[in-house]
């Protein structure tokens, strides 16, 4: 081949090059600009400490045979202190459990997960469960306050 077709061809493609990086597209761009001068307002919830959450469910009581194990929080269980298992509600929650037949409540510290039979909302230490009901009928009517 001529060295001057080569010359032309490369010149050629060359200006093509160099012209279609001149050209715009009809793309829209996909940076995201955002406008910076404008102020942004953030908003945060107002707690109000009077309004504690209350829940109605059924309370439980652990077997005996859960003394001295560990619990889901690392620490070993004792039916002697007035300690509770709940699904959801973080370690070191203070409760306050009121039994809806003859009002007597605990205020319990969550430290466990359960109880894991269905219907059942919070399971107590049996000195807790004491406090406020019968052990012999093994689940009571309750109502629940989270306090903190």
């Amino acid at each position: 081949m001529n060295w001057s077709v080569i010359r032309y061809w490369g010149l050629g493609t060359l200006a093509l090059i160099i012209a279609s990086g001149c050209t715009t597209s009809d793309q829209p761009s996909n940076k995201l600009t955002a406008d910076t001068k404008r102020p942004v307002l953030i908003i945060k919830p107002v707690e109000h400490k009077k309004s504690n959450k209350v829940i109605y469910g059924k309370a439980s009581f652990y077997a005996n045979m859960f003394q001295g194990r560990k619990t889901a929080n690392g620490q070993i269980f004792d039916q002697g202190k007035l300690t509770a298992a709940h699904r959801t509600l973080a370690f070191g929650t203070k409760v306050k459990v009121t039994n809806v037949s003859n009002n007597k409540s605990v205020i319990v510290t969550v430290n466990d997960r359960g109880p894991f039979v269905r219907g059942r909302m919070i399971d107590l230490s049996s000195s807790a469960f004491r406090a406020i009901g019968n052990t012999r009928s093994g689940v009571l009517n309750v109502k629940m306050e989270i306090l903190k």
